[in-house]
């Protein structure tokens, strides 16, 4: 019975770890009073797949993209199925926005291709009218909380 218990314990250590640094920044991103609720990307897999082919994404949800290095990333909206805002962030600070950015209106169409206006470490992506029903900035302060 030791044994198993020690054997839990063990995975349930390395789970947490996987997780903590999988997801260091947290599950919520706040701009100027604004919670949004947010999934995490850091692998390449993550990044690569990002939002594209759902159908949907909650009210006031995201997705983060986490860099190691700054630099101007460029993102584009294959497979995507409903329109984004871009939020480009550099450490706490909104720096540029993309608003209403459509999706191919067919599979066949070249997706919309994008890049921020100066070097980020992180990019939000959001439903399109996030960004002026809530009134984002440039300049704004983020800030990274469970």
């Amino acid at each position: 019975m030791t044994k198993y218990i020690i054997i839990f314990l063990a995975l349930l250590a390395i789970f947490m770890n996987y997780f903590y640094f999988k997801h260091p920044l947290g599950e919520k991103v706040i701009i100027d009073g604004h919670t949004i609720n947010v999934e995490v990307s850091v692998t390449e897999a993550e990044k690569e797949k990002g939002l594209g082919y759902r159908s949907s994404l909650a009210p006031n949800a995201g997705m983060l993209f986490v860099y190691q290095t700054k630099d101007r990333y460029g993102y584009w909206m294959k497979g995507m199925e409903f329109p984004l805002d871009y939020i480009w962030i550099l450490d706490n600070t909104v720096v540029d926005l993309s608003p209403n950015i459509p999706a191919p209106a067919t599979p066949d169409q070249q997706p919309v291709s994008l890049a921020p206006k100066t070097a980020v470490n992180k990019v939000l992506e959001v439903n399109a009218g996030l960004i002026a029903k809530d009134g984002i900035k440039i300049g704004d302060t983020v800030k990274f909380t469970n």
